[in-house]
């Protein structure tokens, strides 16, 4: 792959980085913007668009949107306070809507196709 491609690719998924960024940080709710950033990564997936698209809004914006560290520092406070029945019902739903919140998106997005 050319050094060109690879700074294009890059420009590209900071382009949607920021605005996911800056969208993440107004919500001040890891479960919900997880929740979010995978309905849309289901629908983005599923839509005929180019992979330049895929890329700034797939991998850029929903990439910052979501926040895997956040998730964990929730689950460590959890854990650190003794609430051991929260923090598996958390890791566990939050696993099962993520994907439900996947599929939902791809069907959706497949239902505006055709």
């Amino acid at each position: 792959m050319s050094n060109f491609l690879k700074k294009n690719k890059f420009f590209l998924i900071s382009i949607g980085a920021v605005p996911g960024a800056l969208f993440r940080w107004q919500i001040d709710d890891v479960f919900i913007v997880n929740i979010i950033g995978c309905f849309l990564l289901g629908m983005i997936n599923s839509l005929p668009i180019s992979r330049r698209y895929k890329l700034i809004f797939g991998f850029g914006f929903c990439g910052s949107l979501t926040t895997f560290s956040g998730w964990s520092f929730q689950l460590f406070q959890l854990i650190s306070k003794g609430l051991y029945k929260l923090f598996f019902l958390n890791s566990f739903l939050i696993v099962l809507i993520g994907f439900i919140a996947i599929c939902l998106g791809d069907l959706f997005a497949r239902k505006v196709i055709n």
